[in-house]
């Protein structure tokens, strides 16, 4: 499992046009379709002045390639920079992590032993 982390700069410091954007766009919920997707959220700074950041949890590198590949993301370019610029890495896309650790509250789904915390699978 790896997450996916992409900061975004709102054009004119608005974050909620980011929000906005995400929303009538359906940007989370066209990389829902994606194989390989597993969960992802938009959040905005609680002092407004920060950038936003969204994360996602995909069941490989690959999947999230996947991705960056979608011509739906290349055909939004022009749209979504007059609302934010990203802050990409080399190659395009966010900061990728592998997933070492997931913890949840006990007695909750996703929760590796009974003690609510495991070591996530390669």
């Amino acid at each position: 499992m790896v997450r996916s982390v992409l900061f975004l700069k709102p054009v004119g410091g608005d974050c909620t046009a980011i929000q906005r954007f995400f929303e009538e766009e359906g940007v989370l919920e066209r990389s829902a379709l994606t194989p390989g997707f597993l969960g992802a959220e938009l959040q905005l700074p609680a002092n407004r002045s920060a950038p936003a950041m969204v994360t996602a949890l995909w069941s490989g590198p690959d999947a999230y390639r996947a991705w960056l590949e979608d011509p739906w993301r290349s055909a939004n370019v022009e749209r979504a920079a007059a609302v934010f610029e990203a802050v990409e890495q080399p190659g395009g896309g966010g900061s990728l992590y592998e997933v070492a650790i997931v913890v949840a509250p006990k007695g909750r789904s996703g929760a590796a032993d009974g003690n609510g915390a495991g070591r996530a699978g390669r």
